[in-house]
């Protein structure tokens, strides 16, 4: 074996070396980076769809409420609460869309994230929990046995 090749396991060659390890890792790496732009771009095209028919769902319902508006204003409709109600209206449906659209990222990358094995907040959030327990714990012993009485010396 050359001084410049590293071997893991056993000295028969049965491990991989780590330079291939490392391009392994480097291409999961890439490809999970990948997925991850792909996933972001796909949200962005859904969200462009979204977006374009929603536009022209509202100038269909404005086209609508205009019309709506014409016969209502014999009857004592006003023009305004017209107006606000379509516009109430178009504003619930625009912030569902957006929900949607976010919802969607968000489950994208977690997906992404959970593939590639990183931690999720909570993971994180849990394991510092963990900690701080583990350290109560060892300060309580450390203090229990600085105030115990030193054994004594055998001869």
């Amino acid at each position: 074996m050359n001084s410049h090749e590293h071997r893991t396991g056993d000295e028969n060659g049965g491990g991989p070396r780590l330079q291939d390890q490392a391009e392994r890792l480097g291409r999961k790496v890439t490809h999970s980076a990948q997925q991850v732009w792909l996933a972001g771009l796909g949200a962005l095209a859904r969200a462009q769809n979204e977006g374009s028919r929603l536009f022209d769902s509202l100038v269909k319902e404005g086209e609508t409420a205009e019309a709506r508006t014409r016969e209502e204003s014999s009857e004592g409709a006003s023009l305004r609460d017209t107006v606000e109600s379509t516009l109430s209206q178009a504003r619930d449906r625009a912030a569902g869309t957006w929900d949607r659209v976010e919802k969607s990222i968000d489950d994208s990358v977690h997906r992404v994230l959970r593939r590639m094995d990183i931690p999720s907040r909570s993971d994180i959030e849990a394991l510092n929990e963990r900690l701080d327990a583990l350290n109560r714990r060892l300060s309580r012993a450390e203090s229990r046995s600085s105030h115990a009485p030193p054994k004594p010396e055998e001869h």
